[in-house]
């Protein structure tokens, strides 16, 4: 009897759901590459086109925030098009898509208005990614893996953040910034794409290998959080209290996250008087502790099951350490501020798709979830290069970036009054 115990705990604890969950997470780290990329080209750029600090400011802001316009657009009106189509089928095109229009950018880069307009193209091709994952995230896990199995896609994210300045800066460095961005969109269509089509699949009935207790302990899951609500049209989601608040928190999260993390590069460079090459080992550093603060939420966040008090105190944190990181006279200093900011930081991400998949009927999840990630990035987003520009200025309104922060926090704690979760 105990040995077989011992066998039937294996499927559940490193079945096919979480190897599906891996591959999630590897689709997103070459996905947010292709985003980042234009971070660490700016500075290259600027010297190539002989910018001026002001033209830095508005070139590089509008660059970045044109991503997150066709990135929103695409999350709204073509996520209920991509869940017709499925997850699967629709994270192969969006993949071809993207590495298309990444390769677009660099070929374009001499006409402003061509490379930003690819710009918003490759917002548009990535669009409905992560709908795509937090559908195929409802569809394979229960509800108390949920922290954990975003949080394993998500970490994608966090490790692009941190390998980026490794991959990219040597790179541009050698053979010239465009050169990243082809070696990006080979790597879509070369690592992701095969991924994508030997391992998701749109639910596990669809796995004739699944073994049965894992098969059985995700439909128990499902069972348990299965809605009566009928699905839910984007004029009622915007009427529900509950997420309208997820929703305003995830645009802060947007203006802060994305804004610091689009600016970093450029923030030592400019700022700091860092050189180029030196950013290789210094702007991974701060997302080492976005990774362990992954790790360190998402257990707090499935033992508690109180998600929204998690991401909150991540928040309220947050904004000390930012306002620490950019006062401080010492690289140092400022180094930890910002290490500490994206540990708390992390704790978002674990509950955000989480506490939306919580908030929704299950055959609202991409719809509701495209709208949710479409508003939060466009809005956020694209506000965030532009309210955080200012980090790389005279220094005058970078607190706005720290009162957005505790802003995040307190809002959180009255959405864990609602939900209770």
């Amino acid at each position: 009897m105990q040995q077989a115990g011992a066998m039937t705990a294996h499927p559940l604890a490193t079945g096919y759901r979480w190897r599906l969950a891996l591959v999630l997470g590897i689709s997103l780290f070459i996905g947010y590459l292709d985003r980042l990329n234009i971070s660490f080209a700016i500075p290259l750029m600027a010297q190539e086109f002989g910018w001026s600090s002001d033209e830095i400011q508005d070139y590089g802001g509008w660059l970045m925030s044109l991503f997150y316009v066709g990135y929103g657009i695409a999350n709204i009106f073509l996520s209920p098009l991509a869940s017709r189509f499925g997850p699967r089928k629709s994270l192969l095109c969006i993949v071809a898509l993207w590495s298309l229009f990444t390769a677009m950018g660099a070929w374009a880069s001499q006409w402003l208005m061509v490379f930003a307009a690819s710009r918003v193209l490759l917002g548009l091709a990535e669009g409905p990614h992560f709908p795509m994952m937090a559908q195929l995230t409802k569809n394979w896990f229960p509800l108390n893996e949920r922290s954990r199995a975003n949080s394993l896609w998500i970490s994608g994210l966090f490790l692009a953040m941190l390998a980026a300045p490794f991959i990219m800066v040597p790179m541009m460095e050698t053979f010239g910034w465009r050169a990243g961005f082809y070696i990006l969109a080979a790597a879509g269509l070369l690592i992701t794409w095969p991924l994508i089509w030997i391992w998701v699949k749109d639910k596990p009935q669809q796995v004739a290998n699944l073994h049965p207790d894992e098969l059985a302990h995700i439909e128990a899951g499902a069972t348990e959080t299965t809605s009566d609500t009928p699905s839910l049209r984007w004029h009622q989601l915007l009427r529900n209290k509950s997420y309208l608040a997820i929703l305003f928190a995830g645009m802060m999260n947007n203006v802060v996250a994305l804004g610091i993390a689009s600016w970093l590069p450029t923030f030592f460079t400019e700022k700091k008087g860092i050189p180029y090459e030196e950013l290789t080992w210094l702007v991974p550093l701060p997302f080492v502790f976005s990774l362990i603060g992954l790790v360190f939420w998402s257990q707090i966040g499935d033992r508690l099951n109180r998600r929204a008090i998690v991401a909150a105190t991540g928040f309220i944190g947050a904004s000390v350490a930012i306002f620490i990181a950019l006062e401080a006279q010492s690289l140092w200093l400022t180094v930890v501020g910002f290490s500490a900011a994206t540990f708390c930081i992390s704790a978002f991400p674990t509950a955000e798709f989480a506490l939306v998949q919580k908030i929704l009927p299950g055959d609202s999840i991409a719809s509701g979830v495209g709208l949710y990630n479409g508003l939060s990035t466009m809005i956020g987003g694209g506000l965030g290069p532009v309210l955080v520009a200012p980090i790389i200025g005279d220094g005058s309104g970078t607190w706005i970036v720290s009162v957005v922060a505790i802003a995040n926090g307190l809002l959180l704690l009255t959405l864990y009054r609602r939900l209770r979760y």
